[in-house]
């Protein structure tokens, strides 16, 4: 099978597409003919090494977490050949940039009808993220006052929709050129970063940044006395953010966490875009052979939405 494999921790440009065998699977598993994935910033991330002490220390990688595609054998019970799938994979042990791969069965669910397979590849690590931090982080109730920071990157996209899916009141932060697509995912009210810092009147009952840029003490003004940020930020090395940022969690203001990939958060997902209430954001796609043109755009761009490895 084709693969984009990473011959060296680094650069974009060290993607080399490459026949590599294909993988065998365990009890418990899928193995999708994999037509799409796409670029997550922990995806560039793991290219760049900042995570080689658990992706590994030296050799080959083929990283990505995203798929989309066919079952091509199953030792699942969930799962049977032809079924056409999608979901992701731990970032960290990655292989959905290549043609196929081996899936644990609780990691997917079947693709919605209504869309292509670049566009479900699109979705399962930032749509899941918005709804486990909308639901399971923040508990948005139908009514209040929900700010998403970043609301038209990857993340953001699905987070203004499923707010208001949730019956939120949004108000969404993003530069002045992506201000009218703010509107358009269905943002209440809509702040041009670059012009307006968030609104220090106590009116948010959650503070969503996906954008992982803000602390507690930059938003607590703009929180409701119970309010609360949620956050995709990841620990930090300097000791006194670590220190403040322990005091914000213990005080249960702030509210930090990974994405799980758990199928039946997948199987929301997937009955959110039948029902025509959750939709895909693609900016552009590429060929698996140009993946590093891919990564280097999500790097040197703002981009709305996602950006797809077609495979």
């Amino acid at each position: 099978m084709k693969a984009a494999v990473l011959a060296n921790y680094g650069a974009p440009e060290n993607f080399q597409v490459k026949e590599v065998e294909v993988p065998e699977i365990k009890d418990g598993q899928i193995l999708v003919h994999n037509y799409a994935s796409s670029v997550n910033p922990v995806d560039t991330m793991v290219r760049k090494g900042a995570l080689r002490l658990v992706s590994g220390l030296f050799g080959e990688q083929i990283i990505g977490s995203d798929f989309a595609g066919v079952v091509n054998a199953s030792k699942s019970a969930h799962f049977k050949p032809g079924d056409e799938v999608f979901g992701f994979k731990n970032a960290v042990a990655g292989h959905a940039y290549a043609e196929y791969v081996v899936v644990d069965e609780d990691n997917a669910a079947i693709k919605p009808y209504n869309i292509s397979f670049a566009e479900a590849a699109s979705l399962p690590l930032v749509a899941l993220t918005a709804y486990q931090g909308l639901t399971r982080e923040g508990k948005v109730m139908p009514g209040q006052q929900i700010l998403i920071n970043g609301c038209t990157g990857g993340v953001g996209c699905m987070a203004v929709q499923i707010a208001k899916k949730l019956g939120a009141i949004v108000t969404g932060t993003c530069s002045a050129h992506h201000m009218i697509i703010a509107g358009e995912l269905g943002c209440d009210e809509v702040i041009d970063y670059e012009k307006s810092g968030i609104p220090q009147d106590g009116r948010y009952d959650v503070i969503f940044d996906t954008a992982a840029q803000l602390t507690l003490s930059d938003i607590e003004k703009s929180l409701k006395p119970e309010g609360v940020l949620v956050t995709t930020k990841p620990p930090s090395d300097d000791l006194g953010e670590m220190l403040s940022s322990a005091v914000d969690l213990f005080r249960a203001r702030m509210r930090a966490f990974m994405v799980e990939p758990v199928a039946k958060d997948l199987e929301v997902i997937r009955q959110l875009v039948e029902a025509g209430e959750l939709r895909p954001v693609v900016m552009k796609t590429f060929p698996l052979a140009n993946t590093g043109l891919a990564h280097k755009m999500l790097e040197a761009e703002s981009v709305t939405g996602k950006i797809v490895i077609e495979i």
